[in-house]
């Protein structure tokens, strides 16, 4: 992720944070009691909210300005922080997410998860299993999680990366990061193809070019260049047309990844291809197999 999306995107959890805050010190007897006093943040402006003095708030509001400087007067700032908070996870997400090093990386968010659980309790645990990302303190653990998934990804630990993702789910089956985007092809991954199978009938309603393009996958390692192969290839090249061309390389990855995605759009063949090359280049003849359906589609048109 680019240092300008974290910055964007811890500006407004840092925003969120503000608010929560705020309504910590009220206690109201009612909704409209709730948002007469959210209107009132919303006309006042949250620039104009007091800092926090206590230890926690200062820690996490050190680290929302880390992501917003450079790395030397980020460092610093996260420092503070952690003198503050010991346990302040998003100060290790900050530190993994400028660490070159792979190792390093993983270290600092094995950190962080350890942080997380001390702040958020065993007991949290037990009892907010299946809404967190929902509950706006559970973030930072989850984007720790997310962060040394990738980690295990990357050094081609694929059975600790799975475990860590489908945890994850069970944590917040809404999944607001889209983890699951991420699953799906480490499960295809697999020689043994349950695991994959049992994971796309339960999200049977997804219509994307991960689902769709890791769906032909599953059905040519499965059953072979079959009809009903084909057919579903066709049914994933006309939802993104854009995949074969990068997954055989004839248009070349942009050395920077899209920040934003669209249905069909090059952006998403782009990203699904920088998660999935690895899949198809593993399978026998499968770039074989998408090299011919191309020639067929090419002489149609």
């Amino acid at each position: 992720m680019s240092k300008k999306k974290d910055a964007s995107r811890m500006n407004r959890e840092k925003d969120i944070s503000k608010i929560m805050t705020e309504i910590q010190k009220h206690d109201f007897n009612s909704e409209d009691e709730l948002n007469d006093f959210l209107s009132y943040l919303n006309d006042i402006g949250l620039d104009d909210l007091p800092e926090r003095t206590d230890k926690k708030g200062r820690a996490e509001d050190l680290v929302f300005e880390a992501y917003e400087q450079p790395v030397t007067k980020g460092k610093k700032l996260v420092k503070q922080a952690l003198e503050l908070d010991p346990n302040n996870a998003e100060a290790y997400n900050y530190l993994a997410s400028i660490e070159k090093d792979i190792d390093q990386a993983l270290n600092m968010f094995e950190k962080a998860i350890k942080a997380g659980e001390k702040t958020l309790g065993k007991k949290f645990f037990k009892e907010e299993k299946g809404y967190f990302w929902g509950l706006f303190e559970t973030r930072p653990y989850m984007r720790a999680k997310a962060g040394l998934a990738s980690c295990f990804y990357v050094k081609k630990e694929i059975d600790k990366a799975i475990a860590i993702y489908e945890e994850m789910l069970e944590l917040n089956p809404n999944d607001n990061q889209g983890i699951r985007y991420l699953l799906s092809p480490l499960l295809l991954s697999k020689n043994d193809l349950t695991s994959f199978e049992n994971f796309i009938q339960n999200n049977e309603e997804e219509d994307c070019a991960v689902w769709n393009y890791n769906n032909a996958l599953y059905s040519f390692k499965k059953f072979g260049r079959t009809t009903k192969s084909e057919k579903i290839l066709l049914q994933a090249y006309n939802s993104n047309k854009f995949v074969i061309d990068y997954l055989l390389g004839i248009k070349e990855i942009p050395k920077k990844q899209p920040q934003y995605i669209g249905m069909g759009d090059e952006d998403e063949a782009v990203s699904y291809v920088i998660g999935a090359w690895g899949i198809w280049e593993e399978t026998n003849e499968a770039f074989d197999w998408l090299y011919e359906f191309r020639q067929k589609m090419l002489k149609m048109n």
